[in-house]
């Protein structure tokens, strides 16, 4: 069964029992006060005779005179004995004479089923003729009853179909309402299975309720997801791209290398020193777009204490011993955060890095340490970047200058790891520069928790 016809079921079903439970109430409820009514108007009227007859006094034949007067139509008055017997009765329907005679020397009133015909009935002592206790039997037809209940049995019974059967095409009507968006949410997903594209559903931008809460989820995971995709994408054309070319130079010369290596010294040295290079150069290009890649899928990072300044004045060190340049390091009051202290010395690496092979003169790195975050400035004094360059410097494979980028050994892809770097730690990484007077990278990094 669909969820649809659940629902519709479900609803009907349960307002079926509602209104059987609530109509029972009142009709029982109803038959209850009314049967009491009538039995309690049956014993009064049997007072009034007894009272009556003894007000008066009386022989036998002046009291069936008198409840001759007073029989109800359709119903019988009797006198029973103790013993049994009836010494008058007076009814105009003699089959009530097989009714039960009944005596009891208290007042007592029920109801009385004969001949498929409902009686209220009443017995009140009363003082005979001859001075013995007797008990007087009054029994009343329950006509006004009978009809009333029955007017009621069809009034609850229309109530219930009336509000049913609308109640009915109500609910198939709300189970459609709920499952449209959900219908939409499958034929579009079965959509995107069978085409292999991305595709979200159409939102009504003025519903505010949980079902277009979960279609605007959907599209965000859309969203997402092609992006994720369109990275993946870009990245694999713009690493097949930027790998063709130290390829191509590795495949001439050693298609060089095989025509004049053996014959010609000079070749030989120059062909392997060029395939040297490049293969260097395509190892550190695969070890970079791994380390992108890595930054860019938001791995896991390993958060540990981190003193900012420490990190700094150990990659200085290193850098400058390896450059034999002068780097400076000044720290401004605590530089500690949680960080993955690795990474952290990477996204250092690659910006002292990137100033020492732009610049010729000192680098200079300043850390300041604020209430909620930490800033890391890395100055040089080299050949600056062109203002139409600065804001294309975090792309992958974008180089300011593809010469000197060769000559420097540069991939193209060291400031969008320490940009994706400081996006792993929350943070942010932005350049001011200017052409011939030098860059200056800042890092900004949150000094609270990494939520990762």
């Amino acid at each position: 069964m669909k969820l649809s016809q659940r629902i519709t079921v479900y609803t009907t079903v349960t307002l079926f029992l509602i209104l059987a439970i609530v109509n029972s109430g009142i009709y029982l409820l109803f038959h209850y006060y009314t049967m009491n009514a009538e039995t309690d108007r049956a014993l009064s009227q049997a007072r009034t005779v007894v009272e009556a007859m003894q007000a008066t006094g009386f022989g036998q034949e002046e009291a069936g005179s008198f409840i001759r007067a007073s029989v109800p139509e359709g119903g019988m008055i009797r006198i029973v004995r103790e013993n049994g017997d009836t010494p008058i009765a007076v009814t105009k329907n003699v089959q009530l004479n097989s009714v039960d005679a009944v005596y009891s020397s208290n007042e007592q009133r029920d109801d009385v089923l004969f001949e498929e015909i409902r009686y209220a009935r009443a017995v009140t002592p009363v003082i005979w003729t001859d001075g013995s206790i007797a008990s007087l039997e009054f029994l009343s037809p329950m006509n006004t009853h009978e009809e009333t209940v029955g007017i009621l049995r069809v009034i609850l019974l229309l109530s219930t179909a009336v509000i049913l059967i609308p109640s009915f095409f109500a609910a198939r009507a709300l189970s459609r309402f709920i499952l449209r968006p959900i219908q939409n949410l499958v034929s579009t997903m079965n959509h995107i299975r069978d085409q292999g594209t991305f595709k979200k559903i159409e939102i009504d931008a003025r519903a505010k309720d949980e079902l277009t809460d979960m279609g605007r989820t959907f599209n965000h995971m859309i969203d997402l997801l092609k992006e994720n995709f369109d990275k993946q994408k870009q990245f694999v054309s713009d690493a097949s791209h930027e790998l063709k070319t130290p390829l191509t130079v590795i495949t001439s010369y050693a298609a060089l290398l095989k025509r004049w290596g053996k014959d010609r010294p000079e070749v030989l040295e120059e062909a392997v020193n060029a395939i040297e290079s490049e293969s260097r150069r395509m190892k550190d290009m695969t070890n970079q777009m791994l380390a992108l890649a890595s930054g860019e899928t938001e791995e896991t990072l390993e958060v540990s204490r981190v003193d900012i300044c420490k990190a700094a004045e150990g990659i200085a060190k290193k850098l400058g011993t390896a450059y034999s340049r002068k780097v400076n390091v000044e720290c401004c009051g605590p530089a500690v955060l949680n960080g993955d202290a690795g990474k952290l010395n990477q996204l250092l690496f690659i910006l002292v890095d990137n100033a020492l092979k732009y610049s010729e003169e000192q680098v200079e790195i300043r850390i300041e340490g604020h209430n909620d975050s930490i800033s890391i400035q890395i100055k040089d004094y080299g050949i600056g970047i062109p203002k139409k360059d600065q804001a294309a410097v975090f792309e992958r494979f974008f180089r300011v200058d593809k010469a000197r980028a060769r000559k420097t050994g540069g991939t193209g892809l060291g400031l969008s790891i320490a940009r994706a770097i400081a996006s792993a730690h929350k943070g942010s990484v932005s350049v001011k520069s200017r052409e011939g007077a030098g860059s200056v990278f800042t890092v900004t990094l949150p000094s609270g928790e990494v939520n990762v």
